[in-house]
């Protein structure tokens, strides 16, 4: 399968999870898109024209995919984009409630944090995370802390669906329920969860669902998608206020102005390509890989695990801490880490800092081979020593 990539061969690329990875294949088609669109700009961009009708067609299979109706969901560049046009399309210096909370936990990828801070400070809001601490052993122990924490003000629970730190699939449709049953808004951060896992959006539960499709769809960069509940449609609006301020949430996402909607298009070639290769196989191969992968590691770097070994928590990536004092780097000193990792050893994986203590996660994807990671564990092992 390496072959049907782009990727370096001299790179051990063990870091499908931060901006994925496309097939060739999938390349030449955005390639041709870009070509279409430079040949006939006006016919094929202008919504007046055929950029409708072509957004439709590239939303079909998204929706198929993931159980969504097309008018359900609009096509944005990243998980982090839809976050941000729900965080910022919330009334809440307009609307005087005693909700005024906006709540999260420790595990919120850092740039959604960031949003809720600035929404927060912005309206008045209070922010607040909720500690899940490690090690975790059970999706139960993730409910019974995030649903502990809600309280009568909390307003809008932010939640990741699968941790970017700490790579752990989180038990979004229980909490999800709760939610609902104490008239909470929940926004889930599904960055890595389409195509990593067997995902109905719709019935998660979530008033909000936003996705990436170039990590785990393997579509081109930028692509990802913000589904909203219909109860809830109409007061949120995309980061670029447009020409259809107005007229509905389809009309509004699908026309932002000039921009380049190759990778959009792109979507169809890219879910097909993998459907070819069957999603259930490549579901349960790269889940098998993370869990002895995750073994391995925890093996030969000679730490405790932060989730079940039993895989129970994984999709297709897993964190480890690092061993030795390569646990205690700063910011500076773990991000120095992974470029060397990269420019000394041609290892391509992260080095991820979270709540003073450093990790690696790696990432499972249909072109890896099991001697990646043992080379990874290897020279990880080997630095710590030499430390």
């Amino acid at each position: 399968m390496a072959g049907e990539f782009m990727l370096r061969p001299d790179i051990t690329f063990l870091n499908h999870g931060s901006f994925g990875a496309v097939p060739r294949v999938v390349f030449d088609a955005q390639t041709e898109w870009r070509r279409r669109l430079e040949a006939e700009p006006i016919e094929l961009l202008a919504p007046s024209r055929r950029g409708t009708e072509l957004l439709a067609a590239s939303k079909e299979p998204v929706g198929k995919l993931l159980g969504m109706a097309s008018d359900d969901f609009g096509l944005v560049t990243n998980a982090t984009e839809g976050i941000n046009s729900v965080l910022r399309s919330l009334p809440l210096g307009k609307r005087p409630t005693a909700r005024n909370e906006l709540l999260t936990t420790t595990h919120v990828y850092g740039a959604v944090r960031k949003a809720m801070q600035y929404v927060a400070e912005r309206d008045g809001w209070t922010y607040r995370e909720v500690d899940v601490p490690l090690p975790v052993t059970s999706s139960a122990q993730i409910a019974e802390r995030v649903i502990g924490a809600l309280s009568d003000r909390t307003r809008l629970l932010v939640i990741d669906h699968i941790t970017s730190p700490t790579a752990m699939i989180f038990p979004v449709e229980q909490i999800a329920a709760e939610c609902a049953r104490r008239g909470i808004e929940i926004l889930v951060d599904g960055a890595h969860a389409p195509g990593m896992l067997e995902l109905n959006v719709p019935k998660v539960g979530a008033t909000y669902y936003a996705g990436n499709l170039h990590k785990w769809c393997c579509a081109p960069k930028g692509c990802g998608f913000l589904w909203v509940n219909r109860d809830h449609r109409q007061h949120v609006h995309p980061l670029t206020i447009s020409h259809h301020l107005g007229e509905g949430f389809t009309p509004e996402f699908g026309w932002q102005g000039t921009r380049d909607v190759s990778a959009w298009l792109t979507l169809p070639a890219a879910l097909q390509y993998m459907e070819s290769l069957g999603w259930e196989g490549v579901r349960r191969h790269n889940h098998e890989l993370a869990v002895w992968a995750h073994r391995m590691l925890l093996d030969r770097l000679k730490v405790r695990p932060i989730s079940p070994i039993d895989g129970s928590l994984l999709g297709s990536m897993a964190a480890a801490l690092l061993p030795g004092g390569l646990h205690a780097m700063d910011e500076r000193q773990a991000c120095d880490f992974q470029q060397r990792l990269y420019h000394e050893f041609k290892i391509e994986i992260p080095i991820m800092r979270w709540q003073d203590r450093c990790y690696t996660r790696v990432a499972c994807q249909v072109y890896n081979q099991a001697a990646q990671y043992e080379k990874a564990a290897d020279t990880i092992a080997r630095l710590a020593n030499a430390a």
